[in-house]
Formats: structure tokens, C-alpha cells, sequence
């Protein structure tokens, strides 16, 4: 995996914080809480690297502010989600069993620290979740599923990229998304350059996730079996 240097954002640390005392005012159970903040950890640490090496992105975001900080935070913070779970059914596939209902319940929870009780949202998870999986089994490279969470990224910053609510999750090619009159404005989703950035500032992320869930440094090479591990 590519080590990216470190970054730093006022609006991100921030939002890390309050994220962070919520989190700890709703858990009372201590691996829980570790769990959870494990997850908000990994998302705050890729979207602050996402925003500086995807330059569409890094365009977006401009000089920053707290709400855009919270709306990326919070979808990296899904994304690790999905990634934990991915973890689970593939190193414990006989126990893991359908996840639909533990990770959507997962997510419930997730929202509710960043005071998100929008129904949208929990079905944006679950679009995301599918793609996730259907890519990490089909396509290694994870194309389709970069576009998208760059779109998503887009969209939490207030760029329409797409009528989200017209696109069949998981999309198997992207043919049934061009052609289908549901682009808005694929531009952040596009670049080649951005996506592979992407999935280099997630397997960072999920760096800083295991690095806290387990309270100590890892080996830049124990990360997700994503493109940036590569």
C-alpha cells in the first residue's frame, strides 16, 4: 500500500472531536465504543487525504468548512463500515452470515452520532455497501466503486453528480448508468488519477482504523485487500 503523508484540517479535527464525544455519550459499552470510533477515526483520515490527492475533489472542497468536513466524514465513516464488513464475511465466512440487517443497524447508529435521521441515508449506505461488495468480488480494480464514492464525496459537498435515486445498486457496468439519462454531472467521477487516489486514501484510512481499534501502530502493508494495496 502507498504511504501517504500526513494531512491536516481544522474543519476535520473538529469534527473528529464532537463526533467522537457523541460517540461516547451514547456507548456504554467499551468495545463498542472502541468499534465505533475506530470506524470515525479511519473515515475522518481518508476523506482529510481525499480532499488533498483527488484533485477534483481538492477543487470541491476549496478552502474548507465545517459542513462539508462533516459531510465527508461521515461517508468515509460508511465506507469504513462497509469495509469491516467485508473483513468479516471474508476472514469469518461461516459465522459472518447475512450482514444486511447488522450493518444497516450499524449504520443506524453511525448516523445517529452525526445527527443524521434521514431514512436517504441509510439507503445511500446500503447502495454503498452493495457496490462495495459486488466490485470486491468481481472487480478487483474497484473502478465503479471509486466513481461512485467520489460521487457521493461530490454530492456531500454539494455537487449533483447523478440522480442517485434512479441507479440500480450494484451496477454491474457502467454502460447501464451513461446510457440510462441519470448523469447530472459525472466530472468528479471520471478521472483515472482520482480513483486510484481514492483507494490509496482509503487503505489509509482503514490504517488509522485498525491502528486505533488495536491501540497500536500496524505495518502499512496490513490493510484492505483494495487497489491500494497494490
Amino acid at each position: 500500500m502507498e504511504e501517504l503523508p500526513q494531512t491536516g484540517d481544522r474543519y476535520f479535527d473538529a469534527v473528529l472531536k464532537v463526533i467522537t464525544d457523541n460517540i461516547g455519550k451514547m456507548v456504554n459499552d467499551e468495545n463498542e465504543r472502541r468499534f465505533y470510533e475506530s470506524l470515525v477515526v479511519g473515515g475522518k483520515e481518508a476523506a482529510t487525504h481525499v480532499v488533498v490527492y483527488c484533485e477534483e475533489m481538492k477543487n470541491l472542497y476549496g478552502e474548507g468548512d465545517a459542513d462539508k468536513a462533516l459531510g465527508l466524514t461521515k461517508l468515509f465513516t460508511l465506507l469504513m463500515l462497509a469495509q469491516s464488513f467485508r473483513w468479516l464475511s471474508e476472514n469469518h465466512p461461516d459465522s459472518a452470515g447475512d450482514t444486511t440487517e447488522s450493518s444497516k443497524t450499524a449504520a443506524s447508529n453511525i448516523l445517529a452520532f452525526f445527527g443524521d435521521n434521514d431514512e436517504n441515508t441509510i439507503k445511500l449506505f446500503t447502495s454503498l455497501k452493495n457496490q462495495f461488495d459486488y466490485d470486491s468480488k468481481n472487480m478487483p480494480s474497484m473502478v465503479h466503486m471509486g466513481g461512485f464514492v467520489l460521487g457521493w464525496a461530490a454530492e456531500a459537498m454539494g455537487h449533483r453528480c447523478l440522480e442517485w435515486e434512479k441507479v440500480n445498486f450494484p451496477v454491474e457496468s457502467m454502460t447501464e448508468v451513461t446510457q440510462s439519462g441519470v448523469l447530472i454531472d459525472s466530472t468528479p467521477m471520471r478521472s483515472p488519477g482520482d480513483i486510484k487516489a481514492l483507494w490509496a486514501c482509503h487503505g489509509t484510512g482503514c490504517k488509522a482504523l485498525m491502528e486505533h481499534y488495536e491501540g497500536k501502530k500496524i505495518d502499512a502493508e496490513t490493510t484492505a485487500d483494495n487497489p491500494e494495496s497494490d
